[in-house]
């Protein structure tokens, strides 16, 4: 009996050190408290730097990961839902605001007027706002619309996904619609395949994706929330190096791991929150993967009992790390 036991801490003991910190139970750390409803974080590689925003409270936030200091911007005039990196222009930022779309240098002027105006989408919808967005491994955006929110209901079938890149800009190309609340988005690794959120589904679906092209089709559902019996509805996401999809559950409390080829859930990870907004890797060697959260909507019990709603938490430890963040092509900027 002694043997077979010495025999089990021998293996256990080899799988350590195989497989690193995969026998390891994940840390959750929290980064950043304070928030309202965080959402929307976007890793930036030439700065090591975590950008993600605040959508009620306005604001965009930087995280220096070497210094660990948070700087803030607060644009003051509306939602701010999504903030992306300038390839080639470090803390020159794509962001959005309502249904409009800015560049914003973080070092500019702390006011309205340091915004350029890029785009506006949804004329005629003046109640719809953007909600969530990524870049493609071509530069390109890809971002959607929800329509009218009241006490946490959305009027369905207001939305829209667009694609915009520097051609398109006064235009941005309709690829899905209508939609209801647009939301994660995420590539495979050989660009064959892109996975779309619309929140109200309760689904993940999957693209067929030309990258030349910008273009996708034969859209199917990869992962039921209902089938598979998740509770909350899936909100931002992002995949990892092996392929995984890593999804938040808002009002579900954790971040679920999915084969994104099998459709089979893998991993979930529970949070000290309900209100999971969005995930992203980043850190060093993308192996942090950063979770913002929100506390819109809870009442004074909930927020009493969960008094980290609305923080930037980091989940380290859990054995996979991401790709490196597309960022947006734009030729000429600093001239426009």
């Amino acid at each position: 009996m002694a043997t077979v036991i010495l025999r089990i801490f021998a293996l256990v003991f080899w799988l350590e050190i195989v497989c690193g910190s995969r026998l390891t139970t994940p840390l959750i750390k929290t980064i950043q408290r304070g928030g309202t409803h965080f959402e929307g974080p976007h890793w930036s590689p030439d700065e090591n730097a975590l950008y993600w925003v605040d959508i009620m409270q306005q604001k965009v936030h930087r995280l220096d990961t070497e210094s660990g200091n948070v700087t803030t911007r607060e644009i003051g005039y509306g939602p701010v839902s999504l903030a992306v990196t300038v390839k080639d222009n470090p803390r020159l930022l794509l962001v959005a605001v309502r249904a409009e779309i800015y560049l914003m240098s973080w070092d500019g002027p702390p006011n309205d007027s340091s915004l350029r105006l890029v785009s506006v989408v949804d004329l005629g919808l003046p109640d719809n706002r953007i909600n969530d967005g990524k870049v493609d491994a071509r530069g390109r955006l890809w971002f959607g619309t929800m329509g009218k929110e009241t006490d946490s209901v959305i009027d369905k079938d207001q939305g829209t996904l667009y694609m915009m890149d520097i051609n398109n800009s006064l235009e941005p190309a309709v690829k899905v619609r209508p939609v209801s609340i647009s939301n994660g988005i995420a590539w495979t690794r050989d660009n064959k395949f892109m996975f779309y959120i619309d929140s109200p589904t309760r689904n993940i679906d999957v693209f067929d994706f030309n990258l030349q092209a910008g273009t996708i089709r034969n859209r199917r559902t990869l992962f039921s929330f209902q089938a598979y019996n998740v509770t909350g509805v899936p909100d931002g996401m992002t995949i990892d190096r092996d392929g995984n999809l890593w999804v938040a559950c808002y009002n579900g409390g954790k971040v679920i791991k999915i084969d994104s080829r099998a459709g089979k859930l893998l991993e979930q990870h529970n949070l000290p929150v309900s209100k999971v907004t969005s995930v992203m890797w980043g850190g060093y060697n993308l192996e942090t993967l950063y979770v913002t959260t929100s506390n819109v909507g809870l009442n004074a019990v909930e927020l009493a009992q969960q008094p980290d709603a609305g923080s930037l938490f980091a989940i380290e430890g859990t054995g996979a790390s991401g790709l490196p963040e597309n960022q947006f092509l734009f030729p000429g900027v600093a001239e426009y």
